[in-house]
């Protein structure tokens, strides 16, 4: 899903951040996705919030303003 998402253009990337349950899911994949790759107390620390917290569509914002200005997701290698 990391490599999917990674390879859509910014404004579709923006678009499935934005949108309230799709977004919320995409970023609990994403960042699964990356503990189960990477590793790290940080990845799995963001992992959990966004899972038990991210429904609260903020952290979602706050990625897809992210992914337009930087083509990157907060803390997301």
């Amino acid at each position: 899903m990391v490599e999917w998402f990674n390879k859509q253009s910014n404004i579709v990337k923006f678009i499935l951040l934005i949108l309230p349950f799709v977004g919320w899911i995409c970023e609990v994949i994403i960042r699964w996705s990356i503990v189960i790759t990477k590793g790290g107390v940080l990845n799995i620390v963001l992992a959990i919030v966004y899972t038990f917290i991210g429904w609260a569509w903020i952290l979602g914002v706050i990625d897809a303003i992210l992914v337009l200005l930087g083509n990157k997701m907060l803390l997301v290698d």
